[in-house]
């Protein structure tokens, strides 16, 4: 029954195989939709004016709120962004009382103070620090507009117009009687005509379309004047009239009025206050999107009626690499990139430019999905039964995954850190997928996985230093380039920020500050009461190095001047100070661990009666925190108490987790690979799963499918996160420990003249022992794969491993090497890496690239910069310069 089971499990390669080929799928549906419905639209500016619908459209609330135009995300704009798109210009609005609505609004989000206290039926006007903004009431458009039209405003404006905005329709519909709509009809013409004289002034014109009312609202005498079939006339007109003009029809505006019954007021023809203001902001995304995005930069959020930028410099040689160069090299990694002067056998070259190729596309396919218009972005929505479900199926899988450690697990063992880390890293993404920041108890849940990712920090680097001594450069810096390696890069093709990654940051800050505090007079960290004491006073210095006005500042400021970055120091701030005191504990927890071992603790007669009390104030720990949560009703109240109360549920969960054998002993291998991929999932989430920076979700197909879409997207945002891991961890392997060329292989022994008798019994013995050699040799690679990712403590991140193979064995290997059969060969190529099989034999083209390979290498030119390249710190260093490089540049191309 194994047997047959076993039959159908797809090989490691097979799957790699399905998921290519389902990331070209994706890849090919995006452009399918997008060939068949934005190709005509790429910026959304359609979408924008079109159509959309309210993605919180709730019976009974006060008016829907988030509205989705269909592929991009709508900014909601505050009166920083608002001002900054319109100061120094005019907007002008004339029109009804539906336009004088729009007119509030839009200086309510310029101003939030200013209250409405002007008289109905008058002309109003907005002017402060700049911003000019005019409402004129001429409902018929026929008084005041028409000789300001035809002037072009040179009478009596000169501030250059950012957006006129016209509307009328519903006063003709009422007062004139049966000719109002011929005579709606001429004057429209009119406005039409004066405006099309202007093309330079009036480069921005809205004309809004005739209000549908909520006809089940109107009063009597609106409902006997106002028709259907009038107003279905008036807007039809207009949008006919739109394609022959300069003028825009906003027909979206009536859309949100139509899609939801809570839209309008009482009257049935005016917005309730969320409604109008979401119609001031169709107008402004139209307007400001591109202008504010040029001038702020990420997070790209404003992605309606908004053109990406071009790619820059650094983001051309990324996206080149990938396409062009990394590529190449793959494919001719068998012959060229396999010679002994280039790679040795622990850095084979399939291995290594497998790695560079899938972390390159990686970064691809971050910028194509979040800096380009080939994927849809949609706006986030928190809906309680969305994020109930997607827990109870990660719960549900969670529980099936459950299996035994293969081997006998300690305390908070490999298996359980990897588990833990991984479900707190599904609620961090559900978190974030739907938008669920808003709700203030799972926002604080939330911070308890983020300081819990801190307290196995601190305790996996403490572990590992207190055991190993191991306080080397080389250690340092195995540790901080692993956990960097992908945020930096992705910094520098998103062109976001180092810190907008913040969790990269935080680990590596967290690790140096462990680090130096364990490498501190190293040869008494097995005094117990020494150790406690640096630990102690290293948080005390911190908290005050953090907290203090001006110690930052320093740093901060010599960051900016002589690397040119620009970061938050406040929000750099908060982050570390929410969780400034759980790594301490985290660092005292490993102490408590080793020493519990190294006095036998556990053989100790009171240990049961200890263990149970420990159980015992797991529970009160848990409970106190649920009853300290109900304490703060606001994130700043709860982030002010949080360093003090996060203890309280990790270390009751802790114990709790470990409280018996069989606790200790199985785990979810689901959560585990996830968790085994943590940092990666948590970074690549903000470009490749959601989008617009995490601010938005991205999406494949259409923006009504939403769950369709998640189903999509899922499966290959876990897998690039998974393989993306694995490459990172070559990389590093390769950039600490170098590629240096291996031992000249010995000379070959002359054959022996003795001549001994061939028997079939002795042929089937030589042919029985080469399977033996080649099973060495496969077990080797496998042990030396295994070591460039091995990870020293429970929350310590993988890391290239330092052994070195042994020369005699490796020369053995060598030698018997060449009698391998061809399936032999193939394994081999599989195990160094070759993600889409087995490599093709050499062909004459190969061998005389070999041949041009080796010519290069031999050159002194080249063979002087690879021997230089050869010590770790010049590889760090020319790392570092190159940054610095890139950063100089963009300093001066953003001045």
């Amino acid at each position: 029954m194994a047997l047959s089971l076993a039959a159908f499990v797809p090989s490691v390669d097979h799957v790699r195989r399905s998921f290519f080929s389902y990331a070209v799928f994706v890849f090919v549906l995006a452009l399918w939709r997008y060939a068949a419905s934005d190709v005509f639209d790429p910026y959304k500016c359609g979408s924008l004016l079109g159509t959309g619908e309210w993605l919180d459209d709730v019976p009974g609330t006060k008016g829907p709120s988030n509205w989705q135009p269909p592929g991009c995300i709508f900014h909601k704009y505050n009166a920083k962004e608002a001002s900054l798109c319109l100061r120094n210009q005019h907007v002008l609005f004339a029109g009804d009382s539906t336009v004088r609505q729009l007119f509030w609004q839009t200086v309510k989000t310029l101003d939030p103070s200013v209250s409405e206290t002007s008289e109905k039926h008058s002309d109003i006007r907005f002017v402060k620090d700049g911003l000019n903004v005019e409402f004129l009431w001429d409902p018929y458009l026929n008084s005041t507009v028409l000789p300001r039209l035809t002037t072009c405003g040179k009478d009596k404006e000169q501030l250059p117009n950012a957006y006129v905005v016209l509307g009328g329709g519903l006063w003709f519909a009422r007062y004139l009687g049966d000719n109002g709509v011929n005579l709606w009809k001429e004057n429209i013409d009119r406005v039409i005509e004066s405006v099309r004289a202007c093309p330079e002034y009036y480069h921005l014109p809205f004309l809004l379309p005739v209000t549908v009312p909520r006809w089940e609202k109107l009063d009597v005498s609106r409902s006997a004047t106002i028709l259907r079939d009038e107003i279905k006339y008036m807007n039809d007109y207009l949008k006919w009239a739109s394609q022959q003009s300069n003028l825009i029809v906003p027909s979206a505006l009536n859309e949100m009025m139509t899609k939801s019954v809570a839209a309008s007021d009482d009257s049935g023809i005016h917005s309730t206050p969320s409604v109008a203001k979401a119609k001031a902001d169709v107008l402004l995304n139209m307007r400001c999107n591109q202008q504010v995005m040029k001038a702020t930069g990420y997070p790209m959020d404003k992605t309606c009626c908004f053109q990406y930028p071009s790619p820059n410099l650094t983001q051309w040689v990324i996206l080149l690499v990938t396409v062009i160069v990394l590529p190449t090299l793959y494919v001719k990694s068998s012959g060229m990139l396999s010679t002994p002067r280039m790679w040795n056998e622990r850095a084979s070259g399939n291995a290594l430019v497998t790695a560079g190729f899938i972390f390159a596309t990686t970064l691809t396919y971050c910028y194509i999905a979040d800096r380009t218009s080939l994927f849809n972005k949609a706006s986030k929505q928190f809906v309680s039964s969305n994020f109930t479900i997607l827990t109870l199926v990660t719960a549900v899988v969670g529980l099936l995954t459950i299996r035994r450690s293969d081997s006998e697990q300690g305390f908070m063992g490999r298996d359980q850190s990897n588990e833990w880390k991984g479900w707190m890293q599904v609620m961090i993404l559900i978190y974030h997928i739907t938008g669920a920041s808003k709700v203030l108890t799972i926002y604080k849940l939330i911070r308890v996985t983020v300081a819990a990712y801190l307290f196995m920090t601190g305790y996996g680097h403490t572990t590992y230093f207190y055991k190993k001594k191991d306080f080397s450069i080389k250690r340092v810096a195995s540790v901080l380039v692993r956990l960097n390696l992908l945020s930096c890069a992705l910094a520098y093709i998103m062109n976001t920020d180092y810190l907008f990654y913040y969790f990269a940051p935080l680990s590596s800050f967290w690790f140096l500050v462990v680090y130096f505090t364990m490498k501190f007079q190293a040869q008494y960290n097995d005094d117990l009461k020494f150790l406690c004491s640096k630990v102690t006073i290293s948080a005390i210095a911190m908290y005050f190095v953090v907290s203090v006005e001006g110690m930052l500042d320093i740093v901060w400021y010599i960051l900016q001047r002589l690397f040119f970055v620009t970061w938050d120091l406040r929000e750099w701030r908060f982050r570390v100070i929410l969780d400034i005191w759980i790594v301490y504990i985290g660092m005292l927890g490993a102490i408590l661990a080793i020493k519990i071992q190294e006095y036998k603790f556990l053989s100790h007669p009171s240990w049961p009666t200890v263990r149970v009390g420990a159980l015992a104030g797991s529970v009160l720990a848990l409970f106190l925190y649920r009853v300290l949560m109900s304490i703060w009703g606001s994130k700043q109240d709860y982030n002010a108490f949080h360093p003090y109360i996060s203890v309280l549920p990790i270390v009751g969960f802790l114990f709790l987790r470990n409280a018996t054998h069989t606790l200790r002993n199985v785990y979810s291998t689901a959560f585990a690979w996830v968790g085994a991929c943590s940092l990666e999932t948590f970074t690549l989430q903000f470009h490749i799963w959601m989008a617009a920076d995490t601010h938005g979700i991205l999406e494949v197909i259409s923006s009504r499918h939403r769950i369709l879409n998640l189903l999509i997207t899922t499966p290959l945002f876990l897998y690039i996160s998974s393989v993306t891991a694995d490459a990172t961890g070559k990389l590093t392997n390769a950039l600490i420990n170098g590629m240096k060329k291996p031992a000249p292989k010995p000379a070959p022994e002359p054959p022996m003249t003795v001549l001994l008798p061939v028997t079939e019994t002795g042929v089937n013995d030589e042919k029985d022992s080469l399977p033996q050699v080649s099973s060495l040799q496969v077990e080797d690679e496998q042990k030396d794969a295994s070591g460039d990712l091995a990870s020293t403590g429970s929350g310590s991140p993988r890391f290239a491993a330092d052994s070195e193979s042994d020369g005699t064995q490796a020369s053995l290997l060598d030698s018997t090497a060449k009698t391998q059969p061809d399936a032999s060969e193939a394994q081999r190529d599989l195990e160094k890496g070759d993600v889409f099989g087995v490599t093709a034999p050499q062909s004459d083209e190969n061998a005389s690239m070999i041949s041009f390979a080796t010519k290069v290498a031999a050159h002194p030119v080249v063979e002087g910069v690879w021997l230089q390249m050869g010590d770790m710190n010049t590889r760090l260093l020319t790392l570092l310069l190159l940054m610095w490089a890139v950063n100089v540049g963009s300093a001066y191309e953003r001045a």
